[in-house]
Parts: C-alpha cells; structure tokens; sequence
C-alpha cells in the first residue's frame, strides 16, 4: 500500500517525497527507545534501571524523540523508494526536520535526485587533431647539461668516457660512446613526449564524448561527491596526525579552495563514470568470467594482506566486473576516436 507517502515529479529527475510515520508506529519506538535511556539514567530515590519513563526530564524526551525519528525515517524512506523504483545519487535531502507533537501522526517532505536519462551521442563525429611530436637536438643537449650537474664523475669533460660513467648510473651498460647516450635519451624524451600526448588526447576525447552525448550531473550528486572527497581527505589527515590547518598553510592553499577542486573532481569524475557506462553498454561490451578471474587473481596479488573472504563476495565481484566492464569501453572508445595504428605507435 502507497497510503504513508505521496509522490510530485519536480523534473524528470527530481522528486518530492511526503512521507508520514503513523503515531502508533511512531509511539511504540519510541517507548521502547525511552525505556533504555531510563535504564542509564540515575535519578535519586530509585535504583539505576528501575526509573520510570515519565520521571525523565523533558530535554531528555525531546532527544529520544529526535533519535526515534533517525531511526524510523530511513525505514520509511527506502520502502517508498523501493515502491517508486527510485535510486538516488544522492541521499535524499529533508526540506525540514519535522515537528513531532505527542500523539500526533509525523509528516516530512524529502527531495530525491535521480540520474537522469542520457543518450549516447554519436561518437563517430568526434575528432581529435594528433600532431606528431619530434625531439629536437636542443632537448637532447640540454638533458645532457642536466646529466652533468647532476651526477658526480670522474671525468669532467662530456666525451666519450662521461658517457659511459653516467650510463653506469643510468642502468645503461651497453652504451659505449656519448652518441649513443644521446641517442638513448632521445628515445626516452620521445617515449615520454608520446606518453604525455596520448594523456591530452584520451582526456580531449573523453570530454568531447561527454559533450556530445549531453551528460549534465544533478548538482546533488555532485555536492555528495565532493563531500565525500572532504570526509576522506579529513579521516586521511587524522590518521597520519596532521592538522588540516598546517596541511593547508604548507601547501599554500585554503580550505575553500580545495573545495572548489573537489566540486570540480567530484563532476568530472561522475561525467566520466556516466559516460563509459553508457558507450560500454551501447556497444555490448562485456568481461568474460575469465577475464574477471584474472582481474581477481591480479588484485589478490597486490593486495596479499587483504581479508581473503573478500573475493568471493558476490558484491565485490560484480563492483569489480563492472569497472573492467568500464575500462574495456574506454579502451575501445579511444580506439575508435584516435584509431588503432596511432595507438600502435604510442605504445
């Protein structure tokens, strides 16, 4: 029966919720949540556990009231969900904390924020400019200058002799003149310059994806997010014994800054996340049971002290599908935009 809560559609993806707690339902709770603070209470005259409930004193009543609600209200909450086939990216958000007089039925609004429906864009249209990137002689010199005042030789002048020094330290025994050192480094700087373009360019692609596709994230799951990017970071600094505020003035930044950096992680990551499950499921792309087995068995060796019951969690398991089923779309989604044959080159 739907009779405890009504629904009003704010937009397509936003939803008012008014729900009502019967004040029987909300009365025997509450009684039964009294009786164990009147156990804890000592008040003089009766023994500890034996003080009647009407003997606790108003404020005591009213904080019993609230804590019966916290715990009443979630109840409610998800069993209309559950009816209305709603899943909030967020939790719900109380338009107020509800009076709650004896005897009488309590009544509160709530606001779900659910993801709204996208639709792929067609990413065959994205395009992406790929310049090819060279090394250039300077670049090569000045990192041989950089190797110089670097690292301690006996030979001061850069010939032949250096180069081999320096390859020593380096881990490059085989190199026997200073050409071939310089050769060496080029090719580092080239897998390097490579390494760095093919960042830009999967971040580009991904941002056009997202764009084409039209993903625009709620705000409140946003907010969430962010704040559950704060609540780490706090919990992080408190673990390693560090004050937020000496964090704050060694790295030159403020509080409000920082959430402003995790208002903007906090939506990208969700566009991104939005979008990879959309491309994936659009082109059916699916992790076989060997596959997740060997993802499995890679994140067992990684993480040898882990709780072992963990892997077979049929949760886990399938968090874990689901973002190799993500990785797999990504994957294929670059190499749709930038095309295997440059891939191929810059791997």
């Amino acid at each position: 029966m739907n009779d405890f809560y009504t629904k009003k559609d704010i937009n397509e993806y936003t939803f008012e919720l008014t729900v009502t707690i019967p004040s029987e339902n909300f009365k025997h709770s509450y009684d039964l949540l009294m009786k164990e603070y009147a156990k804890d209470t000592d008040i003089k005259g009766f023994r500890k556990g034996k003080v009647p409930t009407k003997m606790v004193d108003n404020q005591m009543k009213e904080v019993v009231k609230f804590e019966t609600f916290e715990r009443l209200a979630p109840l409610y909450i998800n069993t209309a969900l559950s009816k209305e086939n709603l899943e909030p990216i967020a939790p719900p958000e109380y338009k107020e904390i509800p009076k709650i007089l004896d005897d009488l039925d309590v009544t509160f609004t709530i606001t779900v924020t659910t993801m709204p429906t996208f639709k792929l864009g067609d990413t065959s249209k994205i395009k992406i400019k790929k310049d090819k990137l060279l090394v250039e002689d300077k670049e090569v010199e000045d990192a041989i200058k950089e190797l110089k005042n670097t690292q301690q030789t006996k030979e001061q002048e850069i010939n032949d002799k250096w180069a081999i020094e320096v390859a020593t330290v380096i881990n490059a025994p085989e190199i026997k003149t200073l050409e071939e050192l310089k050769t060496k480094i080029k090719e580092a700087l080239q897998i390097q310059k490579n390494h760095y373009q093919m960042h830009q360019l999967q971040d580009e692609a991904l941002k056009k994806g997202i764009e084409i596709s039209k993903i625009e994230i709620p705000q409140p799951a946003i907010n969430f997010e962010a704040s559950e990017r704060e609540k780490a970071f706090t919990e992080d600094m408190q673990t390693r014994g560090i004050k937020i505020e000496d964090f704050l003035k060694a790295n030159n930044i403020t509080i409000e800054k920082m959430r402003e950096l995790w208002i903007k992680d906090a939506q990208d990551a969700l566009q991104a996340d939005t979008f990879l499950n959309l491309y994936s499921k659009e082109k059916k792309v699916d992790i076989t049971e060997e596959e997740l087995e060997k993802k499995i068995e890679d994140v067992k060796a990684s993480q040898p002290n882990a709780d072992k019951s963990i892997f077979s969690n049929p949760q886990w398991r399938e968090y874990i599908k689901n973002v190799e089923r993500k990785e797999k779309g990504f994957k294929l989604f670059i190499e749709e935009v930038l095309g295997k044959e440059f891939l191929d080159e810059h791997n």
